[in-house]
């Protein structure tokens, strides 16, 4: 009976390391998903070219010191959703066309309006990932201002949820 247990007990940790082998699989084919998407858009965007990179290194540092400062943990959670809000956080572009992204001189406000509407198409084309979720608010705040003249709200302080926050001074 001791022999069967052990043998059942040996069995159960291999189907959990090989179960987690599995999802550490899943999790890199969805990180590399989701560079591949980025890199898309920002071959539509040349002012974007790098620039992704650059906010998601920055958001990740931001937060790190954040967590230094306030000396307490951060969840591991919040830190996956924070790198994923950053590196999509302008995904919505594909949606502008590529005439206003790429134009040279002083936007129209038509144009600028159109560019402003980048975070809600951002929104509307992740949204049905439910994987996603908490991670939408980084890419529908993201340029909400502590005035409250940002967009698309006009949130002000602490109303801005704290990922688009660290999003928001990482993209500017």
């Amino acid at each position: 009976a001791l022999a069967s247990n052990m043998s059942m007990a040996i069995r159960n940790a291999n189907l959990f390391k090989e179960l987690k082998s599995e999802l550490d699989k899943k999790h890199q084919l969805f990180m590399r998903t989701t560079i591949a998407l980025v890199a898309a858009i920002e071959a539509k965007d040349n002012y974007t070219h790098g620039h992704t990179t650059r906010v998601t290194n920055l958001s990740l540092e931001i937060a790190k010191k954040l967590s230094q400062k306030n000396k307490k943990a951060w969840d591991n959670k919040f830190i996956e959703k924070l790198h994923i809000a950053s590196l999509l956080h302008d995904v919505g572009k594909i949606g502008v066309p590529e005439h206003i992204l790429n134009k040279r001189g002083a936007l129209t406000i038509g144009e600028r309006n159109k560019i402003k509407e980048h975070p809600m198409i951002g929104v509307t084309i992740l949204k049905p990932i439910k994987e996603l979720e908490q991670a939408l608010a980084g890419i529908k705040y993201h340029h909400e201002r502590p005035d409250g003249r940002g967009y698309p709200e006009g949130l002000k302080g602490e109303e801005i949820p704290l990922i688009a926050s660290i999003i928001s001074v990482a993209d500017s």
